[in-house]
Parts: structure tokens; C-alpha cells; sequence
């Protein structure tokens, strides 16, 4: 099964199943995604009291894309530090 994001629709298919007390694993077969996803979906983004709601599920999911998770720390080593790891290498000592 490849990965695909869940959208707005299944996620209001989601509420609407719960609602009428599914399982997950017959939503998840009813939207052709993996048990384990719709489970994760359901944790990540009820209420809470555990209720979950489409539209909110559907907001929190859009400003996770927005806002990745930290970037490589590497990527934040300036110049300077560059230079001494390199240094204390060639050194054969550890930063």
C-alpha cells in the first residue's frame, strides 16, 4: 500500500463512522488505508475527551505540513565551529 496523506473528505468520513461506532479497521478498509494509519490519525488529532472532529483534525494536519520539524542541526553549524571540528579531526581528537 503506498503512502498518501489523508485529506479533508476522509477525515470527515472518519468523524462520520465514529460517530456511528465503526471499528477502525472497517474505516480504515472503507478508505483503503492501512488499520495502523486511521488509529495514528485518530490519537494525533482527538480532542481532549477523545472526540474527534474533521475540520480540527484537518487545521492541525495543515499547520504540521507548514511547520516541518527542526532541520538538520548540521545545517546550523557556522563557520567557525566548521572549522575547529575539522581542526580537532585532523587531530585525531573528538569535538
Amino acid at each position: 500500500m503506498a503512502y498518501k496523506h489523508l485529506g479533508e473528505n476522509e477525515r470527515f468520513v472518519i468523524e462520520l463512522m465514529l460517530s456511528k461506532g465503526s471499528t477502525r479497521s472497517e474505516i480504515a478498509k472503507l478508505l483503503d488505508y492501512c488499520r495502523q494509519t486511521i488509529m495514528r490519525e485518530i490519537a494525533r488529532n482527538s480532542d481532549k475527551d477523545g472526540t474527534y472532529k474533521a475540520q480540527r483534525a484537518h487545521d492541525i494536519s495543515v499547520v504540521r505540513r507548514e511547520y516541518p520539524k527542526q532541520e538538520n542541526k548540521l545545517s546550523k553549524l557556522t563557520d567557525e565551529n566548521k572549522k575547529l571540528i575539522a581542526d580537532m579531526l585532523r587531530e585525531r581528537s573528538s569535538p
